[in-house]
C-alpha cells in the first residue's frame, strides 16, 4: 500500500533566495528522516512572477554550500492560485505574503504557515530578505529558517500519521 503523500511549499517574493534556501534545507532533512522519506515532496516558488525559471541567487546557493546543504532547488515558479490549491502546507516568509498566499487559496484543507511563527508562535515577525545583503545576511537568514525546520519537520509526521490513521 503506497502512503499518502504530502506537498509542501516554500513561498517568498521572488522564489530566488529564502524560499529556495528552505527548500533545498526541507528536501536535506527529509532525505535524513525515514519517517518522512518518499512522502514528502518539497517546491518552492514566489508570489510575483519576476524569475520563473530562473536559478536562485549564487549568494543563496553559497550559503546552502557553506552549511553543507548540496541539494539543487527546483527552478523559479511562480505561487498561482492553481499551485497553491494543490499542496497540503503552505510556509512563507512574511506577512505580506502571508495575505497574498490566503487571498489567492480557495482550498479551505491548506495549511499556510507563517515560517516565523515555526520559531516563535507568539509574534507575527517576517523572515528578513536577504537579497540587498552579503554572504552574512544569507548565512543569517539561512540559520532563521534552519530553527523552524524542526518544529515544521514534526507537523510533516504528526499529518502523515494521521491520514496513515484515517483521522
Amino acid at each position: 500500500m503506497n502512503e499518502p503523500a504530502l506537498r509542501v511549499a516554500t513561498i517568498c517574493t521572488g522564489n530566488i533566495c529564502r524560499s529556495p534556501m528552505a527548500e533545498v534545507m526541507l528536501k536535506h532533512l527529509i532525505a535524513d528522516d525515514q519517517s518522512l522519506t518518499g512522502r514528502v515532496d518539497v517546491t518552492s516558488a514566489g508570489i510575483a512572477n519576476w524569475h520563473v525559471g530562473n536559478e536562485m541567487d549564487p549568494r543563496a546557493r553559497g550559503a546552502l554550500d557553506r552549511a553543507g546543504y548540496s541539494r539543487r532547488g527546483t527552478p523559479g515558479a511562480y505561487a498561482s492560485s492553481e499551485y497553491l490549491n494543490g499542496q497540503d502546507f503552505v510556509t512563507v516568509m512574511t506577512r505580506e505574503h502571508l495575505h497574498e498566499v490566503r487571498r489567492r487559496l480557495s482550498n479551505p484543507e491548506v495549511k499556510v504557515i507563517l515560517w516565523r511563527h515555526l520559531i516563535d508562535p507568539q509574534n507575527d515577525l517576517d523572515v528578513a530578505d536577504p537579497y540587498y545583503g552579503g554572504d552574512d545576511d544569507f548565512d543569517q537568514c539561512l540559520a532563521m529558517l534552519r530553527s523552524g525546520s524542526e518544529r515544521l519537520t514534526t507537523m510533516l509526521r504528526s499529518r502523515l500519521d494521521e491520514r496513515s490513521s484515517g483521522a
